[in-house]
């Protein structure tokens, strides 16, 4: 007898759902559901790769699944960092352990090729970073090597995704890259308010772009060998 899998059949309104439950939460202040609703969406992703993902190269799925992990972490120690700083660094790791996996998944699809665009892209990417950095600089004290290398990596992350031009299908691409340039903006939008100044509704803008960003590289790592005729009939939006 086959062992039964879970196959989420309609994840992406599932997901959906569980994010706008998590940004009315987050609009209440209702910290103690908030507990229950935030974790929901990286668990949600996880299940829903590790369901659909086996296909994948084993190194891979791995690697994914402990990033997904890690973000999950991540999530669950930054509710708390009103209580303390340290469970901002404990976050602030988690998710750079999450971005380094990534950047591993991303690197086995390495274009050895670089195009003038990804030049064009790996500059402004610098910029963009040497200039969030010097405007948060002054007010990051004791973190601010912490953030640089935050920093750094999660722009690794981004240029490596965008590194796998042409080595996966178009879709996957974009949807990985795109992913990438989500979580960078929400990560800004997170340390702008929390460290310069408060942002209007900063933690809708945070949790949609972050639950955005963990759905489309996720979504964009499963299909990255798959083409429309090959798309198996187990694998759901």
């Amino acid at each position: 007898m086959a062992k039964p899998q879970f196959k989420p059949t309609y994840f992406l309104p599932i997901f959906i759902v569980l994010v706008i439950l998590d940004l009315i939460t987050g609009s209440l202040e209702n910290e103690p559901l908030r507990h229950f609703t935030k974790p929901l969406i990286l668990f949600s992703l996880f299940i829903y790769f590790a369901a659909n993902g086996r296909s994948l190269g084993r190194s891979t799925y791995i690697l994914m699944l402990f990033a997904l992990f890690c973000s999950w972490l991540g999530d669950s120690f930054l509710m708390y960092d009103s209580i303390s700083s340290n469970y901002f660094l404990l976050g602030l790791v988690s998710f750079l352990s999450a971005h380094i996996l990534y950047c591993v998944v991303f690197l086995r699809r390495w274009n050895k090729n670089a195009s003038s665009a990804f030049w064009l892209v790996f500059v402004l990417l610098i910029i963009y970073g040497l200039v969030l950095l010097l405007e948060l600089k002054d007010s990051l004290g004791e973190l601010l090597i912490p953030v640089i290398i935050y920093i750094s990596v999660i722009l690794l992350m981004a240029i490596t995704a965008f590194r796998r031009n042409k080595m996966a299908r178009r879709e996957s691409f974009k949807m990985v890259f795109f992913g990438a340039l989500l979580f960078i903006a929400s990560d800004s939008i997170l340390a702008i308010n929390k460290f310069l100044i408060a942002v209007p509704y900063a933690h809708i803008f945070v949790m949609a772009t972050y639950a955005a960003a963990q759905y489309l590289i996720t979504k964009g790592v499963l299909i990255q060998d798959r083409t429309p005729e090959s798309k198996p009939a187990n694998l759901k939006i």
